[in-house]
C-alpha cells in the first residue's frame, strides 16, 4: 500500500487535535446561541405569590432578565414560577434556590433550566424552608459560572 507523502504522523496528529478543539469549541460556545422557549400557564391552584424578584445578569456575557415568583397552593406545594424570563444559555445550567446571591453546595437544587425563553414552572422540592430561600439562581454546574440571580422578597 503506497501512501502520499504528505500524510504522515505528525500531520494526521495535528489534524486530529484540530478536530478536537473545534468539537471542544462549539460544544462550549454553541449553547450561547441557541435558546429555547416554553409557555406554560401556572398550574391550577397555586394563586398566592409567596416571594418575588427580578432576575439580572452577573456581567455583559451572562444576562437574565424577567421576573421570578414563589407561588403557593396554600397547602404546603411551592413553585418557582418564570414570567418573562429570559437568560443566556450555557452547558448544563440549572435552576437552585439559596439564602444568599453567591451558589453553594448547601443550595435547594430545582433541575435543568428548561427553557431560556418564556414562561414557566419548575417544581421546588417538599421540605424547602422558603422562608429562608431569598434566591433563585441560574448557575453553570461544569464550570462553576453564575449566569443570573432574582432576590426574592
Amino acid at each position: 500500500m503506497t501512501t502520499h507523502p504528505w500524510v504522515t504522523p505528525k500531520r494526521i496528529a495535528a489534524l486530529l487535535l484540530a478536530a478536537l478543539v473545534i468539537v471542544g469549541v462549539w460544544y462550549l460556545a454553541s449553547p450561547l446561541f441557541i435558546t429555547t422557549h416554553a409557555s406554560v400557564e401556572p398550574p391550577a391552584g397555586f394563586t398566592q405569590v409567596v416571594k418575588q424578584g427580578t432576575w439580572q445578569g452577573p456581567d455583559g456575557v451572562h444576562r437574565a432578565s424577567g421576573v421570578a415568583k414563589i407561588l403557593t397552593d396554600g397547602q404546603g406545594s411551592y413553585v418557582l414560577r418564570l414570567e418573562d424570563f429570559s437568560v443566556t444559555n450555557g452547558p448544563d445550567i440549572e435552576f437552585f434556590l439559596s439564602s444568599d446571591a453567591a451558589y453553594d453546595g448547601g443550595d435547594v437544587p430545582l433541575g435543568d433550566v428548561g427553557a431560556t425563553t418564556g414562561n414557566y414552572n419548575v417544581a421546588i422540592p417538599p421540605g424547602a424552608d422558603i422562608g429562608s430561600l431569598n434566591y433563585a439562581i441560574v448557575w453553570c454546574v461544569p464550570f462553576g459560572v453564575l449566569f443570573g440571580t432574582a432576590q426574592l422578597a
